[in-house]
């Protein structure tokens, strides 16, 4: 008799259990992050240079600096810059300049062997596997256009996207 009402117990507090569906979302996401770049901005100073060194279709000397790439992703093994900037209207190997200084212009090359770099060169840089990281050399100098040139301020802006393989 006692298991009888035991079980008759069971089946009676069993009707009242309530049943609930719980769903559980598991979700996340697979990116490609690419390489760090060293610097957020790159201040190049061609520092000052005497308006007769430059004169005449004559440029200053060159200033050498790099674009470094760090912690780039394990597979990652090349990468491709591409540069751009505002094109010089007198020649169009160079970037514009947009300081007070009139009839000179910037003019870039690669720091290697000072290939003339223009608006919308790709260059391309291996990435280091053990390192896992690059530089990119550049060389910056002033050019002058003769003597319609006159003294100020020298600035140039050129910016770069970055493409991974």
């Amino acid at each position: 008799m006692k298991q009888l009402i035991l079980t008759l117990s069971l089946l009676i507090y069993s009707s009242f259990s309530i049943s609930a569906t719980v769903k559980i979302n598991i979700f996340g996401s697979v990116t490609a992050m690419p390489c760090e770049v060293d610097k957020a901005n790159y201040q190049i100073d061609l520092k000052k240079v005497n308006i007769w060194n430059i004169r005449d279709s004559q440029t200053s000397p060159w200033v050498n600096f790099s674009v470094k790439l760090k912690n780039c992703p394990i597979n990652t093994t090349g990468v491709t810059m591409t540069l751009s900037g505002v094109i010089d209207p007198i020649n169009a190997d160079y970037f514009i300049n947009n300081g007070t200084a009139k009839n000179v212009a910037l003019n870039l090359a690669t720091g290697t062997n000072k290939t003339i770099v223009k608006n919308g060169t790709k260059l391309t840089s291996t990435i280091n596997s053990q390192t896992r990281s690059t530089e990119i050399p550049f060389s910056a100098r002033m050019a002058g256009y003769g003597s319609g040139m006159t003294a100020g301020s020298f600035k140039s802006h050129l910016e770069f996207t970055l493409s991974y393989n």
